[in-house]
């Protein structure tokens, strides 16, 4: 997993997530503790309209909002480093493992952008802290996409070497992912 820290280390880098973002994340955590169980509501209920997703949450809806608040309530919480990584590939492997489509990922992404820039601009009256919040939102919902999407990256390349008896190495270089 130490390649994909330095991943992780360089997605922070290019995407400019400085300490001052984690600084304006953790001061997010109140309008979050707010808004948090609305948005959270909201997401489930939206799942369940899509018939395929509806079978992946159906009989379990109460115990995923509760990890999807612990979720939110990890955005906040200001470390942002290897452990909070880890946490992150361990989601999107879950993703992975049931079945979650990447594309749903993307779609699910897109919608807590929506909704949580929509929470900070209701409780955030100032202009430029409401700037610098909803940067750092997008950054930190971009980096958990990003995180998600290695770990589907890396379970691709791991049943793609089973079926083939190919080696990871050999696959990532016909498909460029290493050089």
């Amino acid at each position: 997993m130490t390649e994909t820290n330095d991943i992780f280390r360089q997605i922070k880098e290019f995407i400019g997530f400085t300490d001052d973002d984690a600084v304006a994340l953790k001061a997010l955590a109140p309008v979050f503790a707010t808004h948090g169980a609305k948005i959270t509501d909201a997401f489930y209920a939206k799942l369940a309209k899509d018939p395929d997703q509806n079978k992946l949450i159906e009989g379990r809806v109460d115990q995923l909002k509760a990890t999807h608040h612990r979720w939110m309530g990890e955005l906040f919480a200001g470390d942002y480093g290897e452990a909070y990584f880890n946490n992150r590939w361990k989601i999107g492997m879950t993703h992975v493992r049931v079945g979650v489509r990447p594309w749903w990922v993307e779609a699910v992404t897109s919608f807590l952008r929506t909704e949580g820039l929509g929470a900070i601009t209701a409780d955030i009256a100032d202009p430029a802290l409401r700037i610098s919040a909803s940067q750092a939102l997008i950054k930190i919902l971009d980096i958990d996409l990003m995180i998600i999407n290695l770990a589907y990256d890396a379970e691709t390349v791991d049943r793609l070497s089973q079926f083939t008896g190919m080696s990871k190495k050999l696959i990532e270089r016909c498909i460029q992912l290493k050089k």
